[in-house]
C-alpha cells in the first residue's frame, strides 16, 4: 500500500468514526511532496448548529483553509526573531525596555526569550475578552499587558497564550506597525496561502457559539481572545491550506534562508528549558524551543521531531534528521469543542509517514 493510500484510509476512518468532519494532510518526504489528501466536509453543520443533509454540506478540498489555532505561534516566533535580527529587540533584555506595563518589580525580569519559551511566569489564558475594557483593541491590549504573573520568570514552564500575545504587543510597540503587516511583510509574504482574514467561503467551519453571538464560526478565528483582538493575534488567528502550511514548514526545515542567520534560526530548534529553568525543574514532558515544541509525545512519533499543534485540530511536524514534514489540518471542533480529540489521528499519521521508510 502506498503512503498516500495509507493516509487516505486513516483520514477516511477518522471522519467515518466522527473524530472530525474533515481532514487535510500534506507530506514532504524523500525530497518531494504530493498533493494534499483531503476527506470529509468543511461545513457539516448549519448556522443553527444542526447537522445538514448530505446534499447541503460543503465538501473539503485542497483549497480549503483551516483555522490553524496555536500553530500560529510558530510564525509568531519567527516574526519576533526578525526584529531581533534587525536590532529592534533582543532575546535576553527585559521587555520593560519597551513595555511600560512590565516595569514593576515582578515583571522586570521577563525577556523575549522567556515569552517565546513559555517561561515568563504568565498564566495560560487571559479573561479580558470576557469583560472588554473601553478603548477598543488598544484598551484590550493594555488590559492584556496588565496580566499578573503566576510564577517568577525563569522558574517554571507554563504554556501561555498570554505570553505570545504579549510578543505581538511588544512587536507593535517597537515598530509602530500592525501585527498583520509585520507577519506578512517579514515572514509569510503575499500570496503564501497563509493569512489572517480569509474569504469565508474558502474556510472550514469550527464551533457553534450562539452564547457569544457568533453563531456557527467560519472564516473567523475560533480562539476567543484572538477574536476579541480583531482576529489578528500572536497566539492564534492564521488560516491556511495544508499545502501552504507544508510549504512554510519546508522553509523552516531548510533553515529559513534569507530570513534569519543560522545562529539565530537555531534558537527555534534548540531546547531552551535546560538553559532557563533551575536545575531539576522540568517542562511539560517535552522540549521547548523558541516557538517549536520538541519531541512532544505521543503525536510527534519521534523525539527528534519539532512542531506545534492547535486546539482546532491542526498540527505541523518537521524532522530534519529524517528529511520530512507533515501537516494535518482538521476542524474537529465543528460543531463543538467537546466533539472529539485528534491526538490518536495525529499519532497514526505521523507513524504512517515515519514507517514508510
Amino acid at each position: 500500500m502506498t503512503l498516500r493510500a495509507r493516509l487516505e484510509g486513516l483520514l477516511t476512518a477518522a471522519v467515518a468514526a466522527g473524530v472530525t468532519p474533515s481532514a487535510s494532510c500534506a507530506v514532504w518526504r524523500d525530497g518531494a511532496g504530493g498533493a494534499a489528501v483531503v476527506v470529509g466536509d468543511a461545513v457539516r453543520f448549519g448556522p443553527n448548529g444542526r447537522e445538514l443533509e448530505p446534499a447541503e454540506r460543503t465538501p473539503a478540498h485542497s483549497g480549503t483553509r483551516y483555522d490553524l489555532a496555536s500553530v500560529t505561534k510558530v510564525v509568531t516566533a519567527v516574526t519576533a526573531l526578525t526584529l531581533v535580527r534587525d536590532g529592534l529587540l533582543a532575546l535576553d533584555v527585559s521587555v520593560a525596555e519597551w513595555l511600560p506595563a512590565y516595569r514593576s518589580d515582578d515583571k522586570r525580569a521577563v525577556t523575549l526569550r522567556h515569552l517565546l519559551s513559555h517561561t515568563a511566569g504568565l498564566p495560560p489564558t487571559w479573561g479580558g475578552w470576557k469583560r472588554p475594557p473601553p478603548g477598543g483593541r488598544p484598551g484590550l491590549v493594555a488590559d492584556l499587558l496588565g496580566t499578573r504573573l503566576v510564577s517568577a520568570p525563569g522558574t517554571a514552564f507554563g504554556y501561555s497564550c498570554v505570553g505570545y500575545n504579549t510578543v505581538m504587543a511588544l512587536a507593535e510597540a517597537v515598530t509602530g506597525q500592525s501585527w498583520a503587516d509585520l507577519v506578512v511583510g517579514r515572514v509569510l509574504g503575499a500570496g503564501s496561502g497563509l493569512g489572517f482574514h480569509p474569504d469565508v467561503g474558502d474556510c472550514a467551519a469550527t464551533e457553534y457559539q450562539p452564547e457569544l453571538g457568533r453563531g456557527m464560526v467560519r472564516g473567523i478565528v475560533h480562539d476567543e481572545s484572538a477574536w476579541s483582538l480583531g482576529g489578528v493575534a500572536g497566539n492564534a488567528g492564521l488560516f491556511g491550506t495544508a499545502e501552504a502550511l507544508l510549504a512554510f514548514g519546508e522553509r523552516m526545515r531548510a533553515g529559513l534562508p534569507g530570513v534569519l542567520a543560522a545562529e539565530l534560526e537555531q534558537e527555534l530548534w534548540t531546547d531552551q528549558l535546560p538553559r532557563l529553568l533551575p536545575p531539576g525543574v522540568t517542562g511539560a514532558g517535552y522540549g521547548q524551543g523558541l516557538g517549536l515544541r520538541i519531541g512532544q509525545q505521543p503525536w510527534m512519533g519521534r523525539p527528534e521531531a519539532r512542531g506545534h499543534n492547535g486546539f482546532t485540530g491542526t498540527s505541523l511536524l518537521m524532522d530534519r534528521e529524517r528529511g520530512l514534514s507533515i501537516v494535518l489540518l482538521t476542524n474537529r471542533v465543528h460543531p463543538s469543542r467537546s466533539h472529539s480529540d485528534v491526538v490518536g489521528l495525529r499519532a497514526a499519521v505521523s507513524n504512517a509517514v515515519y514507517d514508510a521508510g
